[in-house]
């Protein structure tokens, strides 16, 4: 390697001048094309940080080598004010009417570049304007790495702020070609979520990463009251932690009916082409996810519909016309847009649901006409008014069988099941009467009726809904009572079920008819 020539004036060690002109490779880090300037400020950052600059452009001063940034500040600092004859030439700046600031500026600095390049030393304007521009600061986003590059970034370590429950790592293996939910199973996913409520995760998503079109994504509840009780407590953690923190599912495959209350009590679900979703085999928990059935559907009857019609499969399309899911992006996809959304999840709060949320409907695409769409008249017809209270369900059967058309037909053949017909009687009651209930009394409807039709399902409709106490969700469930503070209760509510005593004056009627915000 050849030796750097000391010249006069240089107060440089040879040392120190082959270190800043061949330590470091300019092109490597983009700087090849980059002013003497901008190299200095580079070296003296990132390399050197002991260097002295103002020596070092000293010396390259006398080596002729053009400190295009000294040149540009003297021409800043010029004190044009008392500069001789330069007011001279403020008649040509000044000589337009009705000229703006910004054509004024312009001119102002046009003239003093002419004056200056006369007057004081070479001084080209229009290099000066494309070296202000080219060094000016530029607004960089903190969050520039969500989507830049296209598909060809990589998430890697974006994720840490991120939280991903894998369904897949709980689930245990399938017995004669069959999944359960277990009472150990649920408690270690609702472990998982507690302890992702803890820590310092921007956001949470549910997965599960073995499902394909055998898989179900979320199997059927085991028959055990433990089980059933635990999963309660799962669905009051989530929404809990949902008021804090995003929690979104990427929900694809089936999900049983008897543990839809799990991805029902997040606010932002994403379902895929293998999502589905059928009522009709859940006899042991007739009543799984009421309270989302009760309160969510826009349109009155819907539910009733849903819950009456044994042959019905919810699939994405159904599923986001009911406005229960909030996107759709196609099984295929599915690996490479979650990990594009989750990357947009790590961004910091309090915008972290907000850009969870334009991340994921960019990735979204149409799912396909709805079933229930097709039978929207048919439903505000018929079924609205059993959801008002105005028809029985009996009065409908009598209704459907005059009216005679194939679609009637088809849905009484169904219906004149009486095992089928005993379970739609209890969901057209237990809906009418969860309506005008706060969430943490539905839960406690949908867990006494559950344990009570389970002992007998003989039992009349108004009977089963009659049966839960006057007990707190804290007592049925076998939870500490700081541990239920049901997120999207009325507060009155709350007060009420610790100290009945305060509300002997107020009218509980009323009390009873406040409603509960949908959950956001």
């Amino acid at each position: 390697m050849s030796q750097i020539s000391q010249v006069e004036g240089c107060t440089f060690s040879t040392e120190e001048l082959q270190q800043f002109h061949k330590y470091y490779t300019w092109s490597s880090a983009d700087l090849d094309l980059t002013t003497v300037d901008q190299r200095i400020d580079y070296f003296s950052s990132n390399i050197d940080p002991s260097i002295d600059t103002k020596r070092l452009r000293e010396w390259l001063s006398t080596m002729d080598v053009p400190v295009v940034g000294e040149l540009y500040s003297r021409f800043d600092a010029y004190d044009f004010a008392h500069a001789p004859g330069f007011n001279n030439l403020l008649a040509e700046v000044y000589d337009t009417k009705d000229v703006n600031k910004h054509e004024l500026d312009l001119r102002m600095e046009q003239a003093k570049a002419r004056y200056y390049n006369e007057h004081v030393e070479p001084f080209n304007c229009d290099e000066y304007r494309a070296y202000k521009e080219a060094s000016a600061p530029k607004p960089v986003c903190p969050y520039q790495h969500l989507w830049d590059h296209g598909d060809e970034r990589s998430t890697g370590g974006q994720l840490d702020n991120v939280c991903v429950v894998d369904l897949a790592d709980y689930l245990d293996q399938p017995v004669d070609g069959k999944e359960l939910m277990t009472l150990a199973t649920v408690s270690k996913i609702h472990d998982a979520i507690r302890q992702a409520y803890g820590e310092q995760y921007y956001a949470i998503a549910i997965v599960n990463s073995n499902t394909d079109d055998s898989r179900p994504f979320l199997p059927p509840l085991e028959r055990q009251q433990e089980a059933f009780a635990a999963l309660l407590r799962l669905q009051i953690e989530l929404r809990q932690l949902n008021q804090s923190k995003p929690v979104v599912v990427f929900a694809s495959g089936l999900v049983d009916a008897s543990t839809l209350g799990v991805v029902l009590s997040t606010a932002d679900v994403i379902t895929t082409d293998n999502f589905n979703v059928s009522l009709s085999p859940v006899q042991e928990f007739p009543l799984a996810a009421l309270y989302d059935w009760s309160t969510r559907l826009e349109h009155p009857g819907t539910a009733e519909f849903i819950a009456c019609h044994p042959d019905l499969i919810l699939r994405s399309s159904e599923w986001t016309d009911l406005g229960l899911g909030q996107g759709f992006i196609a099984h295929r996809s599915l690996a490479s847009s979650m990990d594009r959304i989750l990357l947009a999840a790590s961004c910091p709060p309090p915008s972290t649901r907000d850009a969870l949320r334009k991340a994921y409907m960019a990735e979204s695409v149409y799912p396909g006409p709805s079933k229930i769409s097709v039978w929207r008249p048919e439903i505000e017809r018929y079924f609205a008014p059993v959801s008002q209270g105005i028809k029985s369900l009996d009065e409908l059967i009598g209704e459907l069988r005059e009216l005679d058309t194939a679609w009637a037909r088809k849905y009484l053949a169904l219906i004149d099941d009486k095992e089928w017909q005993a379970v739609a009687r209890l969901r057209v009651a237990a809906l009418r009467s969860s309506r005008d209930m706060e969430y943490s009394r539905v839960l406690a409807m949908e867990f006494a009726v559950t344990n009570a039709w389970a002992k007998d399902s003989s039992l009349p409709a108004d009977v089963l809904i009659k049966s839960p106490a006057d007990d707190s969700l804290s007592e049925i469930l076998n939870v500490p009572k700081p541990a239920v503070d049901i997120p999207d209760e009325c507060p009155f509510a709350k007060m009420y079920r610790k100290n009945p005593e305060r509300f002997k004056h107020i009218d509980l009627q009323q009390i009873a008819k406040h409603r509960s915000v949908d959950l956001q």
